[in-house]
This record gives structure tokens, C-alpha cells and sequence, in this order.
């Protein structure tokens, strides 16, 4: 049996294929909206609160490196060879404590030498002296001319004046054989030798060794330019201001240091602040090159508004944004935090302390202008309770 289609059929077929689905989407449409705006009509039940006023230490955090406070490269102020040490490498050594030991002959004999000039120079200025005055005596009778005793005047001031350079040498010979005798300029820890004996030094051949101080010490560090106002308005231009630091492994050092130098300007590169605090190191606990982890603590308590984390919905990249009840209805506050305080987001621009904020119940809302319902935080407990049973 054959079925003719005719051209009519074929029409309205195509009609139905093509209107049908629209005219479905259109139903389906209008009966979700019209639920939606039936469950936007049923108030959600939800637990509201105000935001919080904490009081609260500002703390700030940042990794710092161990640094000594006088680092010092001993050099050869003089030239000659290296004859001996006088300590072992590691030692703590004194201030003026003997180190190295240039051979001293050529530097001795020249002490002998400027010594020998001065008492030449000496018996000259005094035979001239003598001459000028009985110069002096014998123009008073018209014995000798005027000459002469200019004569004598200038002798005697060319051999004070030779006197003079001759005392200078001698004490810059006494300089020279002082520095044959290396000693430490500070107290500290004395590092490894780097030009041993038998060599020939003089003050280009680099340095010696190296002492590092030991108490106290640095530890340097930067802070992040927000850490840094935070603790500023919280102390008085970081006065007070603890320092504490603990090592890699996580051990507390028993020290409290004291910032001691703040930079005068934010690092490009790193939009950070470099600072410094002292820590007294007694026990040599903290050595040079060493990290560790930096907590600074303000001295006095500042004032916030808080939420808990739980309530804000967002995040770091789009912004974080809260639901407040407003005439039993939902309003979206776009709000601006900073740091956490336990659980909860200290807020900076967005609410005030009379907002009423959705603490509970925030999945139940779709969207702004939704009714809802404040019931208490244990009535909303033991439905939730109830609900998993």
C-alpha cells in the first residue's frame, strides 16, 4: 500500500518540525521562570550576623638572611714576606690580638736609619743655633755685618725645617714596622687563610683572611609595601616593634631583636621594603649566610571590622562580595579585604558595622531581590541536622 504525500502534507510537516521546539522552549521558559519566581516569593531561611570589631596584634611576616655586623678582610698594609700565623682558622680572635708576622729587617733598619737623621739633624739646628746667637751678640758692637746674621737666621731655619722632615720619616718608618704586625681590627670568628705563609704580599695581593663579628648580629629582610604601612601606623615609625625569627627547621630563637634600619624607599623590582633588625647572639647560635623565617609583631593592638571567610563568596583575582539582608530581601555588597584573623576576613571598604550580613544559608540564595527569612543559628542547625537523617 502505497501512502501519497502531498505537497500540503509535506508543509505542515515542515511547520511542525519547525515551530514545535520553539514553541517548547517558549512553554518550558515561561514555567521556569514562573518557578523561579515562585521560589524567589518563598524566603530562604538563612542566619544572619553583624560584622565583627576585633582588636588584634599586626603582624607581618618575611624570610631574612643572618648577616655580620662587621665583616672584615684583613690586607697587608705593607710589602714583604709572609713568616708567620699566629692562630688557628675558626678561632675567635680579640681586637688588636697578633696575626700574621711580615718579616720586619727592611722596616727596622729604616726605623735605625729616620732615627740616626733626627739626631744628625738635631746637632746641626743646635750648632746653628748657637751661631745665630752669637750672630746676634756680635751685631749689637758693630763687630759683623748684617748679612751675617741673616746669614746664620737662614742656616738655623733650614736645618729646623730639615729637623722636621727627618721626625716625619722616622715616625712614618715606626707606622711601617707597626704594620709588619698584623692584628685583628675587631672580636670575631677568624675564617680560612687565603694566602698562607712563605708568600709575598703587599696591599694588592688581596685579602689575608676574613673576620666576621659574632655578637651581636643582623638578620636583614624585606617586607611587602602593605606589611610595611600596616606595622607603621601600628607602632610609632617601628618603634616597639618585636622582631622574631626561627630557623628552617622551625626552632625558635629565644632573642627578641630591634629594627634598626628601615630603606627610605620601595625596591623596584620587588615592590618591597628592605629592613634590618640586631639580635644579640651570645651563644653564637646565629651564623652569617644563615635564613630564617622573620615574624614582627606591632606593640600596641588596632581595631578591625571582620566577617568569617565562610560568608564571602569570590575570590582573590574577581573580588570577594557578601549577601546582606535588607527589608527581608537580598543585596549583594562587593567588599575589599585584607588580611585573616583566624577564620575570618578583615574588610576594608564594602560594609559597615549596622549591615546585616548572610552567615549561614548562603547556598539557599540564587540571586539579588530574593526573599528570606532570619532564624537563629541553632534553629538552622538542627534542621540541617534533621535533614541529613
Amino acid at each position: 500500500m502505497k501512502i501519497k504525500i502531498t505537497r500540503k502534507k509535506m508543509a505542515i510537516a515542515v511547520l511542525l518540525i519547525i515551530i514545535v521546539p520553539i514553541v517548547w522552549n517558549k512553554i518550558s521558559g515561561a514555567v521556569d521562570g514562573y518557578m523561579m519566581m515562585q521560589a524567589m516569593k518563598t524566603p530562604k531561611e538563612v542566619v544572619v550576623d553583624k560584622p565583627h570589631n576585633e582588636d588584634t596584634f599586626i603582624e607581618a611576616e618575611s624570610t631574612g638572611r643572618v648577616e655580620a655586623k662587621y665583616s672584615v678582610d684583613v690586607i697587608a698594609r705593607v710589602s714583604g714576606w709572609l713568616l708567620k700565623k699566629y692562630f688557628n682558622e675558626g678561632d675567635f680572635v680579640h681586637k688588636g690580638q697578633l696575626l700574621f708576622q711580615i718579616d720586619p729587617k727592611e722596616f727596622q733598619i729604616e726605623v735605625n736609619n729616620s732615627r740616626a737623621a733626627v739626631n744628625q739633624y738635631s746637632a746641626l739646628l743646635k750648632n746653628a743655633q748657637q751661631e745665630l746667637d752669637r750672630a746676634n751678640a756680635l751685631i749689637k758692637e758693630d763687630l759683623i755685618s748684617h748679612s751675617d746674621v741673616d746669614s746664620s737666621l737662614a742656616s738655623r731655619n733650614s736645618n729646623r725645617a730639615l729637623l722636621d722632615a727627618a721626625k716625619q720619616k722616622y715616625q712614618l718608618a715606626l707606622v711601617n714596622l707597626g704594620y709588619t704586625s698584623i692584628k685583628s681590627p675587631i672580636d670575631g670568628r677568624i675564617g680560612k687563610i687565603k694566602i698562607t705563609e712563605g708568600n709575598y704580599v703587599n696591599a694588592t695581593s688581596g685579602p689575608l683572611v676574613n673576620i666576621s663579628s659574632t655578637d651581636p648580629v643582623y638578620v636583614s629582610f624585606s617586607l611587602r609595601s602593605s606589611d610595611f604601612v600596616k606595622l607603621l601606623k601600628a607602632s610609632d615609625k617601628f618603634k616597639g616593634v618585636e622582631v622574631k625569627i626561627q630557623s628552617s627547621e622551625g626552632k625558635v630563637y629565644p632573642e627578641v631583636g630591634v629594627i634598626d634600619f628601615v630603606d627610605n624607599q620601595i625596591d623596584q623590582n620587588s615592590g618591597s621594603v628592605p629592613m634590618r633588625a640586631t639580635f644579640a647572639n651570645p651563644k653564637g647560635w646565629l651564623v652569617p649566610g644563615d635564613y630564617m623565617k622573620v615574624q614582627l609583631i606591632a606593640p600596641q593592638k588596632v581595631s578591625f571590622m571582620t566577617v568569617p571567610q565562610a560568608c564571602t563568596k569570590g575570590d582573590a583575582m574577581s573580588g570577594y562580595y557578601v549577601w546582606v539582608v535588607k527589608d527581608n530581601k537580598a543585596v549583594r555588597r562587593d567588599i575589599k579585604v585584607s588580611d585573616a584573623i583566624d577564620t575570618n576576613w578583615i574588610v576594608t571598604e564594602g560594609l559597615t558595622f549596622d549591615d546585616t550580613v548572610v552567615v549561614a544559608g548562603i547556598q539557599n540564595i540564587i540571586q539579588e531581590g530574593q526573599a528570606l527569612k532570619i532564624i537563629s543559628n541553632e534553629e538552622y542547625t538542627n534542621k540541617q541536622k534533621a535533614g541529613k537523617k
